[in-house]
């Protein structure tokens, strides 16, 4: 079996997120081989990078025999018109097309683009992260319940690397991701100024980037003082030492797919504070293995945040609890039985 797979850039030091933390695990477990095609079209050029790209997927489609085509990429408008042609390209080969969605607002709020419409029609398997997602595409596009599989995001154990195991302080909250407002910055800001003027104290650490750093960074600069420090972007091992310098995972979306930061962050045995989107609430049951807070309240994400801070001992309970979690429901082993067995269904069923 020979599989090419295509996404975003999947070097972590080029291109952050859950699409390529997905990308490279099954890259690293696949039993079979499998090529990367990276659509990325980077920051500077993008109309000759992408018809160059076009001529390269040509070419690779052209000078290779698969026999399975893997496209990841997020259920969004800028999404379908970027790559509407590689996936149009895909399908002219008449192999099998999974189309694999990691989250997307398209999701949830219906399309009438024809782009739309043939994606869904084209693929041969659509994949998606949680049920909600798939409900939402079977009732929004009257997608066949078969066509859609879930398929939630996993961490591959073996790749977090030695880590030291020092002594929690039961203080040190990590923000890690994209600086955007929709993952919940306003809430934090507030939720943690009203957690400084209780006198409770905390450090809090950022990492990542996006288009609302700015404001994040000076509000919390702000209202936080030296309870706060930015520490860049980092990926590989670096991003799982700075997970394991914290205590509290803190991550209040206004709506997500399965963030791996999450998953990651559980893994190692910490205290997860994150919204009550219904997302979360598939891995987090509140004040078992996590805590839950009411999305867009900041009064209700300050409760969470001042329960955990305040509570050494129930702290440490909840992370262990989380790290079984994981072991349990989401490792990369049963992730790759099953889209093997996704591979396997296709090409029995294949017509060439």
């Amino acid at each position: 079996m020979k599989i090419l797979m295509t996404g975003p850039n999947n070097d972590p030091a080029q291109s952050l997120g859950g699409i390529v933390t997905v990308i490279n695990m099954i890259l690293n477990n696949a039993p079979h081989t499998t090529d990367f095609f990276n659509r990325d079209l980077g920051t500077k050029n993008k109309t000759s990078t992408y018809l160059r790209k076009i001529k390269e997927f040509k070419r690779t489609l052209k000078n290779n025999t698969y026999d399975l085509i893997h496209f990841h990429f997020s259920f969004d408008n800028k999404s379908v018109i970027r790559d509407f042609m590689f996936l149009y390209l895909a399908k002219k080969k008449n192999i099998p097309l999974i189309v694999h969605f990691h989250g997307g607002v398209l999701a949830y709020q219906k399309s009438n683009s024809p782009l739309v419409k043939w994606i869904l029609k084209a693929a041969s398997q659509l994949i998606v992260l949680n049920e909600d997602e798939k409900e939402s595409i079977q009732r929004l596009y009257n997608v066949s319940p078969e066509k859609v599989l879930i398929l939630r995001n996993c961490i591959d154990m073996n790749e977090i690397p030695a880590l030291d195991n020092q002594a929690p302080t039961y203080n040190r909250i990590i923000y890690f991701g994209r600086l955007h407002m929709p993952k919940g910055l306003k809430e934090i800001v507030e939720a943690l100024k009203t957690i400084k003027a209780q006198q409770v104290p905390f450090k809090l650490d950022v990492y990542g980037s996006g288009p609302d750093q700015e404001w994040f960074l000076k509000a919390l600069a702000d209202n936080l003082g030296n309870s706060f420090e930015y520490k860049g972007v980092v990926w590989g091992a670096q991003k799982w030492h700075s997970l394991n310098d914290s205590d509290i995972f803190l991550l209040p979306s206004h709506g997500e797919g399965m963030p791996m930061a999450l998953l990651e962050a559980m893994a190692l045995g910490k205290s997860v504070v994150v919204s009550d989107v219904d997302a979360f609430k598939k891995v987090v049951v509140d004040n078992e293995n996590g805590f839950l807070a009411q999305q867009r309240s900041s009064e209700d994400l300050a409760r969470s945040l001042s329960t955990v801070l305040t509570n050494p001992a129930k702290q440490a309970e909840v992370g262990k609890k989380a790290r079984a979690t994981i072991e349990k429901e989401y490792s990369s082993d049963y992730y790759m039985k099953s889209l093997s067995s996704v591979y396997n269904s296709l090409l029995a069923n294949a017509v060439r």
